[in-house]
């Protein structure tokens, strides 16, 4: 009797099993999602946005029927640009599955496999079933330590408005432009990368997530952008309307 109870309990939880984050302080960590972007919680949280975190995993069928609605909140509540910060973390699946998964839900946020850390991750919270939608805000305690049901897109929205975290509109133009008359050199760079082209003005730089890395106003045609201090990754020069993407491999 105890190996079927046993046997139905694996099942139960294989299958979405609901049981909250039980910890109320958050555990620092970093980890490169599947993409390529590295992710460290502190700095988000110093930065002062709060995180939520969907524990989950590609075959879980709850896990699937809640990707649209949270990734909907998503777009709703800024895209990453201003008061909330999204990151989902697989406790099994490779970075393959990941970015399968992110094409199929049209995810944009930071996902983190399980072979890249999310399993240790997952571990350290103590995520028993998935999913489990967390609420971390910059204080890093967690407020929210287990976002369920998510019936729908609301349901997300509401529970972080009643934190203070309001809907923003997501920050357009950094597309790369056809035709520029801007160039961006080495690429991939290491130390740093150059800028040219006629009336630069404000030049912004994002990473392959959206977040604003660094700010500089171009006196002239021309500017050296150290990029020591940058993770490896995608990241977006831009001028204007106009926009290049670059690689940092050190």
């Amino acid at each position: 009797m105890k190996k079927v109870f046993a046997l139905l309990v694996a099942l139960a939880f294989g299958f979405g099993l609901k049981a909250q984050c039980p910890l109320t302080q958050a555990v620092d960590f970093t980890a490169t999602d599947c993409h390529g972007t590295q992710v460290h919680l502190f700095d988000i949280l110093d930065g002062g946005q709060a995180v939520l975190i969907d524990f989950f995993f590609t075959s879980c069928n709850i896990c699937q029927q809640a990707a649209p609605k949270i990734t909907e909140s998503y777009t709703i509540m800024g895209c990453n640009q201003h008061d909330v910060f999204y990151i989902e973390i697989s406790d099994r699946d490779s970075n393959t599955a990941c970015q399968t998964w992110c094409q199929t839900y049209g995810i944009e946020y930071p996902t983190i496999s399980g072979a890249a850390g999310g399993a240790e991750i997952c571990n350290t919270y103590n995520i028993g079933g998935f999913p489990t939608v967390i609420l971390i805000m910059p204080d890093r305690h967690i407020v929210i330590q287990d976002l369920w049901p998510v019936n729908n897109t609301q349901t997300i929205v509401t529970a972080l408005e009643q934190q203070g975290i309001q809907p923003h509109a997501c920050k357009e133009g950094i597309d790369e432009t056809e035709n520029q008359a801007i160039s961006l050199y080495p690429n991939p760079s290491n130390d740093f990368v150059t800028l040219k082209g006629e009336d630069l003005g404000t030049v912004h730089v994002y990473n392959a997530i959206g977040q604003m890395v660094e700010e500089f106003e171009a006196n002239g045609n021309e500017i050296n952008i150290n990029t020591t201090g940058y993770e490896n990754g995608i990241y977006v020069v831009k001028t204007g309307e106009k926009a290049l993407r670059f690689v940092i491999k050190h």
